[in-house]
């Protein structure tokens, strides 16, 4: 996988949105887009932290990804500390990086999206 979107708004943001149309594009594409959740994008995975726009739900859009063989989010374990949140706090499934896995497999991307 070489193509990443990285969230880093909350939902309140209309970058969050695009992100998220860009990331959903690029899975229609069958290209499997890595998506990232850092800072405020965090949120957007989260339970009970959804939004809805023009009658569509943020997170229910999110699951799409799943019809897509898009694989987990990755997010970063030093700001899920930081945050008090865990796996389970998380609308699916995600794939919890250390800083060392994390700053790795970033450097291994060749196309990055950032919202």
């Amino acid at each position: 996988m070489s193509i990443a979107v990285i969230q880093t708004k909350n939902a309140k943001h209309n970058a969050a949105w695009h992100g998220q149309d860009m990331l959903l594009a690029l899975a229609s594409m069958d290209l499997n887009p890595q998506l990232i959740l850092t800072g405020g994008g965090i949120e957007l995975w989260l339970n009970n932290h959804d939004e809805t726009r023009n009658n569509r739900s943020l997170q229910k859009r999110y699951t799409m990804l799943e019809l897509f063989d898009c694989p987990a989010p990755w997010v970063n374990q030093r700001e899920l500390d930081t945050t008090g949140y865990a796996a389970n706090d998380f609308i699916a499934e995600v794939k919890i990086l250390d800083d060392e896995e994390w700053q790795q497999r970033l450097a291994e991307l060749t196309k990055v999206l950032t919202y």
